[in-house]
């Protein structure tokens, strides 16, 4: 005897087509992870401390002139102690949410700018969604990738390292090195007197410090709350007792 589907079979599996077409739904054979946070890092960096950092392989586009995304990091405060602590991130959140370029063209001129691919060799955009803006689909703003990187932008724009250090006299110098009491102090009153964390990478060889990342703690409403910076620094705080460099851009490395 021939079997034929049901109306309401049919219907459910054109919903189950959908779903899979469509960036965010958790799928049959897809991999959710809990991605509950309580709190939100949004991370800068300065391009050419990652040059030096890193190597040749880090290429500073000729457009970027200032300091520049890393991403916006969901975290969980540590069950054990109520301290912030970066082990407790979530992350890859759902293996079904891929990156999809498509959805941020609009976008895509300022991130150029903003939120650059300084490794050609790897996708940054690709790497920050799958691994962090998958975790924050429980948060309106930063559902689904055009909010998530367009939250970043806006951030970015709020919070700029490079106006806060330069109305400060701040500047990128080959030569000189500022104290870290001027460098932290002129992004702290930027940023209402609270704590956040200032990452340098040292030179082993010439015994310097470069200043590298600024991470700044937000609640849920995009809030600045108080950074615990000794859990979420990993170990690469700046020395509070050494000068730091803010090196120029070499392009000519590019």
């Amino acid at each position: 005897m021939r079997k034929y589907l049901l109306p309401s079979a049919v219907f459910f599996v054109a919903v189950l087509v959908y779903a899979e077409q469509k960036q965010g739904t958790n799928v049959a054979g897809s991999k959710v992870k809990d991605d509950h946070f309580d709190f939100m890092v949004f991370t800068q960096q300065w391009p050419e401390t990652f040059r030096l950092q890193t190597g040749p392989e880090v290429q500073i586009p000729e457009n970027v002139t200032g300091w520049t995304i890393h991403g916006i990091w969901p975290q969980q405060k540590s069950t054990l102690s109520g301290l912030q602590m970066k082990k407790d991130a979530p992350n890859f959140c759902n293996s079904s949410w891929h990156f999809n370029q498509s959805l941020i063209e609009d976008l895509r001129p300022q991130m150029s700018l903003y939120w650059p691919n300084l490794i050609k060799t790897n996708n940054l955009w690709d790497h920050e969604w799958t691994k962090h803006g998958t975790c924050g689909a429980s948060l309106p703003a930063i559902h689904g990738e055009h909010n998530y990187f367009a939250e970043g932008l806006r951030l970015n724009a709020k919070y700029n390292i490079t106006e806060m250090l330069a109305s400060n006299h701040i500047v990128p110098d080959a030569e000189k090195a500022y104290s870290y009491n001027d460098v932290e102090g002129a992004i702290r009153k930027n940023v209402n007197n609270m704590s956040f964390v200032m990452q340098c990478y040292w030179d082993k060889e010439a015994h310097k410090q470069y200043i590298f990342q600024v991470m700044l703690c937000l609640d849920k409403q995009f809030g600045l709350l108080e950074c615990d910076k000794y859990f979420l620094s990993e170990g690469d705080l700046c020395w509070t007792t050494k000068t730091i460099q803010y090196p120029p851009f070499q392009y000519a490395f590019n």
